[in-house]
């Protein structure tokens, strides 16, 4: 039976599947075949496969939080709001252990959406590629203005096709699936406003305004899919208390901080009750 590790993005909420990634790396618990993740839950699951404990928390409370990365003047300017290659390059640099070794023990996989189609594609990461793909992965539209180009072709943000890529997972053939999001459990996606003006910004891309109008019923239906699996798939999920306070962009410290144990203590239940079932 094959073992999958799945991360949501969500930007700043990322910080919570960090806590719970350095709990399982502390405890040394690496017991999946592959792993899977988009945006933030990409970049979390970079650090994770190469054993590299503490560095999503440096990535997101110390280089997201800075005005080189996060900057709505720079946007209303012309600019990117967030600009995720830059605080790719900057993590690289000053963190070297964020280069992805072909070698490492559990392939990751990253969910990145191909604009001409409108679907998540999930190439598998390698040394020669990740710069690219983690960019694509987080590249939110909009606040994101370019489209990163691989092999030619466009892509975008993976979390406007698949924002928890739990199916993908078990269409690899994984049958126990550890999932982890980056909302609390009962959260579901509201219905979509503002339509109108998706028209106006991706009218001319037609299979990606269709991605992302459908993003709302696409992301509950994969809730659905976590509460009801098939008959032969066993889920763990490991969600935010009600008290999780970080939303997409939050930049207050303490608040990530706070999300960051919050983390840390459910992977530490979570392996807690493990042992206590093998006892």
């Amino acid at each position: 039976m094959k073992r999958a590790l799945v991360v949501e993005g969500g930007a700043m909420r990322g910080i919570f599947a960090a806590g719970v990634l350095d709990s399982f790396m502390s405890r040394e618990y690496y017991p999946f075949d592959f792993a899977v993740g988009v945006s933030a839950g990409a970049t979390n699951l970079a650090t994770y496969v190469t054993r590299s404990p503490g560095l999503s928390k440096t990535i997101i409370t110390q280089y997201a939080t800075k005005r080189e990365f996060f900057s709505p003047l720079r946007f209303i300017r012309g600019g990117h709001m967030t600009d995720v290659h830059w605080l790719w390059q900057q993590c690289k640099a000053a963190l070297p252990r964020c280069k992805m070794s072909p070698k490492s023990d559990i392939p990751l996989y990253v969910g990145v959406t191909n604009v001409e189609t409108g679907q998540c594609e999930y190439p598998r990461v390698t040394a020669d590629n990740i710069d690219q793909l983690m960019v694509a992965s987080c590249a939110i539209p909009t606040a994101y203005r370019e489209q990163p180009v691989i092999d030619g072709k466009r892509y975008t943000d993976g979390g406007v096709a698949d924002a928890i890529p739990v199916k993908q997972a078990y269409e690899m053939g994984a049958r126990d699936i550890t999932v982890i999001l980056s909302q609390p459990l009962g959260f579901s996606k509201p219905k979509l406003k503002a339509g109108w003006l998706l028209d106006k910004l991706y009218g001319a891309q037609p299979a990606l305004l269709d991605a992302l109008k459908r993003r709302p019923d696409s992301y509950n239906e994969t809730l659905a899919f976590l509460t009801n699996p098939p008959a032969d798939c066993h889920i763990q999920v490991v969600a935010p208390d009600t008290t999780f306070k970080v939303k997409r962009l939050t930049m207050d410290k303490l608040k990530l901080a706070m999300g960051y144990r919050s983390g840390k203590n459910a992977a530490r239940r979570l392996l807690a009750d493990g042992c206590q079932r093998a006892a």
